[in-house]
């Protein structure tokens, strides 16, 4: 029995976050585990890149290829599996992944699905790994025959049976379509051997593939927007030891990537995770991997993401995700965040490890019964409280609550839709593209309010939580009682009336958000991309998440005129607010310089700047020191110098080799995801 297993990510732009495919690698593992007990003979082999899979089936095609569905290859998978079908119709088509759950796994989702995925036979509900050996031996025992093995009951499975993938009729779907018993979960995770330990994923490493480790799966909370955990009904663990050894494996091999990937829905949530971390963080300082960790972090207690935290020291941000502060809407999403007060304590207990700086929350626009007001108050709340704050716009996710008919009626007015970052490509001569469905106007929130939103939260994003500008912002905040919020929409408010660069800039945001972020339909998604014109900023890298797109076109292109523009607004306010301070504007300028200045810088030849020196008039590294009370000015000028540590350096370069991207602003987009933004800031010293 020969098996390709694929989790299909879009390489063709070699940028974008690219991930080692451990969902499948556990398929893998266990499947190969299992007809080994059996005595029968099966060969495995785990792909990424579409056309290396493609062209490995041409030259030696396997009996099944299994195909990973999620939101951003659905519409790759799709070309994958006609091809398959259209070439060589003897190949059994197996999908699984999130895109169903318990929720939507039934005769109308399963309609749906395989009205728009013809060429899919058959899709594993749930966690794959036991659902996909059954399909697996039952093709083997059917003797590889596609039509028996699809007219039999196959339990935990949805069934594509309609002959030459004709169009699927509801009326008579359950003519064609079965749906399998739920079979549940493995009784233990560790049945499954991992894929790291046994070498199945080691060719990963020979590329920039981040590596994932996921230590306990499944998730106790049940909030609408979200798929996690539906089908589980406990929390399933994997062996310490066993942990233990791949995070050790991992970074002993790990020489192109410098992150790692905690795959937990709420890392923290177990005492033995703060072992975990203790580990990384050994593993970080003995072999320079992981130099960052991703998590998702535990939402419930903040005693134990404290314990994690300390263990982490430096390598991991902090998080504590709160969606919303709003209290009817966390009844509507059925949530319960941390209260206020163990926020506060988590915090104080943070900064006392050094670490407070770090901490993150993130808040989404466009839940249900959320208002204008509700989400300011959050942001300011939040930004009061001394957390980075990332603000999404909603999407909606297949196999969740939200994505519900009747959730959607009562909440939703208008969606929309738009490119997934870094999800298209040709492949065979076609052009492919992965759509988002997002929240355009909702039962509180209007089409204006969104549109205010989109460039509010670039803001917050450049300026405070990725802290491009925050040493101005804290300094208004701390000196002048000015909130980052109030000055941010002041920006928005003056932004339109400014002429020049900084208008164009304005410009051109809302243009791509109003033209290519609220498409009416996939299919006017993938008529505009398809245009040459638009589909040259694609391939060129000229477009990406607008957030980062436009924070790098400040930062590489126009700094000095952002600075320009911000010191006028910074000279209104001082009338406005009749600041008794002749220094006020001077203070202000010279901070922004230091700002301009902590910024990475590159030559022409787009190799960053390692170290270099810069005079100022005002003492900012006491200010800073202090808490940013008091700025003093020096008697005579004092030079800075602003340079990288050998490890931070050796990062950097890492990370800019490994990815692909001639564009240097998309490379430095998909460095951002999950990077530190350590890595973009010198470190400063007197002298």
């Amino acid at each position: 029995m020969k098996i390709f297993l694929a989790d299909l990510f879009h390489t063709w732009t070699k940028g974008g976050i690219w991930t080692i495919p451990l969902n499948i690698g556990y398929v893998g593992s266990y499947t190969k585990k299992k007809f080994k007990e059996e005595n029968i003979d099966c060969e495995i082999k785990l792909f990424k890149d579409a056309n290396v899979l493609l062209d490995k089936i041409k030259e030696s095609p396997p009996d099944i290829v299994g195909l990973g569905y999620f939101v951003w290859n659905e519409n790759l998978n799709n070309f994958v599996a006609d091809y398959i079908k259209e070439n060589f119709p003897k190949i059994l088509v197996v999908g699984g992944g999130p895109r169903f759950t318990n929720i939507n796994a039934n005769f109308k989702g399963a309609q749906d699905f395989f009205s728009k995925n013809k060429t899919c036979d058959i899709f594993v509900v749930n966690q794959g790994e036991k659902g996909f050996y059954k399909v697996a031996k039952k093709f083997y025992d059917f003797n590889h025959e596609i039509p028996l093995l699809k007219a039999s009951e196959i339990p935990g499975c949805l069934v594509n049976n309609v002959e030459n993938n004709k169009g699927i009729i509801l009326n008579t779907c359950k003519d064609h379509i079965h749906v399998g018993e739920n079979i549940g979960t493995l009784d233990d995770l560790n049945e499954i051997p991992s894929p790291y330990l046994n070498g199945m994923l080691d060719e990963f490493f020979e590329d920039r593939w981040m590596p994932v480790l996921e230590t306990n799966r499944s998730c106790p909370y049940r909030c609408t927007f979200c798929a996690w955990g539906i089908g589980t009904q406990k929390l399933m663990k994997f062996s310490e030891e066993r942990v233990l050894s791949e995070i050790e494996y991992i970074a002993e091999r790990c020489k192109k990537s410098k992150t790692l990937i905690i795959a937990d829905a709420n890392f923290g949530i177990l005492e033995r995770d703060a072992l975990f971390a203790k580990k990384m963080y050994e593993m970080s300082e003995k072999h320079k991997f992981p130099f960052s960790v991703n998590v998702q972090w535990n939402k419930t207690r903040p005693d134990r993401v404290f314990k994690v935290a300390k263990e982490f020291k430096n390598i991991a941000a902090v998080g504590a995700s709160m969606q919303t502060l709003n209290p009817k809407v966390l009844e509507s999403i059925k949530r319960k965040n941390l209260t206020v007060d163990q926020v506060l304590e988590l915090q104080k207990q943070l900064k006392a490890i050094g670490i407070g700086d770090k901490s993150f929350t993130e808040l989404i626009v466009g839940l249900p019964d959320e208002t204008r007001e509700s989400h300011i108050y959050a942001n300011r709340k939040l930004i009061d409280l001394g957390f980075e704050v990332w603000n999404y716009f909603l999407h909606l996710l297949p196999g969740t609550e939200m994505d519900e008919a009747e959730y959607r009626k009562k909440f939703f007015k208008q969606t929309g839709f738009r490119l997934h970052d870094n999800s298209y490509g040709i492949y065979k001569g076609k052009k492919i593209f992965e759509a988002q469905e997002t929240i355009l106007k909702t039962n509180n929130l209007t089409n204006q309010d969104f549109k205010f939103f989109r460039f509010f939260h670039f803001l917050i994003q450049m300026m405070w939580s990725k802290k491009w500008y925050y040493y101005l912002l804290i300094f208004l905040k701390k000196n002048y009682d000015i909130h980052p919020i109030d000055f941010i929409i002041e920006i928005t408010k003056d932004i339109e009336k400014e002429n020049g660069p900084i208008k164009n800039l304005y410009k051109e945001f809302m243009n791509d958000y109003l033209d290519a972020e609220c498409f009416e339909s996939e299919e006017s998604l993938f008529k505009y991309w398809s245009k040459e014109k638009n589909f040259e900023r694609l391939k060129s890298g000229e477009y990406g998440k607008l957030n980062m797109l436009y924070t790098y076109k400040i930062v590489l292109g126009l700094r000095e005129e952002f600075s320009e523009f911000l010191i006028k607004l910074v000279k209104k306010l001082q009338l406005k607010m009749k600041i008794n301070d002749d220094m006020f504007v001077e203070k202000c300028k010279e901070i922004l310089k230091f700002q301009n200045c902590k910024f990475i810088q590159f030559n022409s030849s787009n190799l960053p700047k390692l170290e270099f020196d810069e005079a100022f008039n005002f003492d900012i590294l006491d200010w800073i020191e202090k808490d940013y009370k008091i700025l003093n000015k020096y008697d005579d000028e004092k030079k800075y110098n602003f340079y990288f540590t050998k490890n931070e350096k050796n990062a950097l370069e890492t990370q800019l080799k490994s990815n692909k991207s001639s564009n240097l602003n998309s490379k430095l987009r998909d460095m951002t995801v999950y990077t530190s933004t350590k890595m973009f800031f010198y470190n400063v010293k007197e002298l």
